[in-house]
């Protein structure tokens, strides 16, 4: 699978933002916490891509 070292690493980033989330606040929805993971870890991607991968 092309893509399978990133999805190993938002399916963690998913799993530890679940356990953050609901240990501060349990009124979040569990779509609420996937969001998040999800652009937490498009974030953190792109800031990877800016500051890393243009640096020639």
């Amino acid at each position: 699978m092309k893509y399978k070292k990133e999805l190993g690493g938002f399916l963690v980033l998913l799993g530890l933002a679940w356990q953050v989330f609901s240990f501060i606040r349990s009124d979040y929805t569990p779509t609420q916490v996937i969001l998040a993971a999800i652009f937490a870890y498009l974030g953190m991607r792109l800031t990877y891509f800016v500051y890393f991968k243009n640096n020639k």
